[in-house]
């Protein structure tokens, strides 16, 4: 793996543009070209700015001939700016996806990466990648579709965390173990003037992620069956962990309003600031390290981490779920210029192995997908220990994504109306149930 600097004529060689072409082109290194770099355009929610743009520096470092323009906005705007631009065929060359129904959103946007995969890292290639990571970035595809829409460049881990100073100062020994327990540790949150459970309901994808951490815990095979497009979401654990989302709402756990509030920045910011007990979020949230200079954040001394909590008094908390934080597409809108679209596949190998990804890295922006890759600073004992366990929690976890981009709608309009109360667990669900077998054409 090439972390330094890669010659940009030697790759764009190796990845089909003729020798004589690159002077033409204007990305041979050199001080004798007077070309103007060649942009490239990127969209995502994730990194951050202030990571991305470090990202970028080493990237445009390392090779001089290619300009990155990127676009970082949080999940609902960015999402809200892709279904706005493939609509009017005016999507940027690499765009940050989600895996399953994010990604099968836009299929007929992107250009299948397996032979860009081939050119950056030889035919072996799958073997920097742990199985579950390409499984899920092909999950939704087409029966009898092999391609890969997407390459992943960080993973992660999806859990709650609390803020260890509040749970002390309103008197909570620590994360809760039992779902009552929770509920009981709300009230305690809410008397004391905390937001006892963040949830940013109008973001769909954590709605999506709240419930299938509960149904992972009520039907683990189901919900694993649902996800790869099985018509199942009428059995008795998806109502099940539908009922659970339910009392959320019900017994007041989460916050009033909260099917319409952002998660990011709303939620996130209200939890760094010490305003909010507990949060659904994951992994990523260790990028705080290196963007805050609150020490409880800096070290996250501050905060602790579990998975949610048992639903019966002799019952288990959930299992891990994870996979694919993010992922890069290129689109065919790249593919109209020889020139940017050889540069944007270098940009792709920057950010999941090269020296993109090790800035994230280095911010604990998350957690790598490609094999080998780790931050290069020394840790606290606290943060080390954060990560080392989800790095052990991720080799063991189950999907947390569906691949079909209209069921996942489904998914998270049936569970908006349960928190709403206009539709009970066993309506909602039957409502996805029949989306489910639609697609299937039943």
């Amino acid at each position: 793996m090439t972390k330094g600097r890669i010659p940009v004529k030697r790759t764009l060689r190796r990845i089909g543009l003729a020798a004589a072409g690159l002077l033409a082109l204007g990305l041979a290194a050199g001080p004798a070209t007077a070309a103007p770099p060649v942009v490239v355009t990127l969209w995502s929610w994730t990194p951050v700015t202030p990571t991305m743009k470090a990202m970028v520096a080493a990237i445009e470092k390392a090779h001089p001939g290619i300009e990155v323009r990127a676009t970082i906005q949080p999940h609902t705007a960015d999402f809200t700016a892709m279904k706005a631009a493939a609509a009017s065929g005016t999507l940027p060359d690499i765009i940050g996806l989600p895996p399953g129904a994010y990604t099968q959103e836009y299929r007929p946007d992107l250009q299948d990466l397996t032979a860009t995969a081939e050119g950056a890292w030889g035919k072996n290639w799958q073997t920097h990648f742990a199985p579950a990571l390409l499984s899920e970035a092909r999950l939704g595809n087409p029966k009898g579709d092999a391609a890969f829409y997407m390459l992943p460049q960080e993973a992660q881990v999806i859990n709650i965390w609390y803020n260890r100073d509040v749970f002390k100062k309103v008197g909570i020994a620590g994360p809760p173990r039992t779902f009552d327990q929770m509920i009981a540790d709300a009230a305690k949150l809410r008397s004391k003037g905390y937001i006892p459970f963040y949830q940013g309901g109008a973001t769909g994808l954590f709605d999506g992620w709240m419930f299938m951490q509960i149904a992972a815990q009520t039907d683990l095979p189901d919900l694993l069956a649902a996800q790869q497009g099985a018509p199942v979401w009428n059995k008795p654990g998806m109502i099940a962990a539908a009922r659970a989302w339910q009392r959320l709402f019900t017994a007041h756990v989460v916050q009033p309003g909260a099917l319409s509030a952002l998660q990011y920045p709303t939620g996130a910011n209200l939890f760094a600031a010490g305003r909010v007990g507990m949060i659904s979020l994951g992994s990523w949230w260790l990028q705080e390290t290196g963007l805050a200079s609150n020490p409880a954040l800096k070290t996250m001394s501050g905060y602790g981490k579990f998975f949610f909590p048992a639903l019966s008094a002799k019952g288990k908390a959930s299992p891990p779920l994870g996979g694919i934080d993010i992922g890069w597409g290129l689109t065919k809108t790249a593919a109209k210029s020889p020139a940017v679209e050889a540069a944007a596949k270098i940009v792709m190998k920057e950010l999941i192995s090269g020296v993109g990804e090790q800035v994230a890295l280095n911010q604990l922006n998350d957690l790598p997908a490609f094999a080998g890759m780790k931050p290069q600073q020394t840790l606290s004992p606290h943060l080390q220990s954060l990560y080392d366990t989800y790095m052990k929690e991720l080799a063991i976890a189950h999907t947390h994504a569906v691949g079909n981009p209209v069921v996942f709608q489904a998914l998270v309009s049936g569970l908006q109306a349960i928190g709403a109360g206009s539709e009970t667990p066993q309506a909602a669900m039957a409502a996805v149930q029949k989306t489910a077998l639609a697609q299937q054409g039943k």
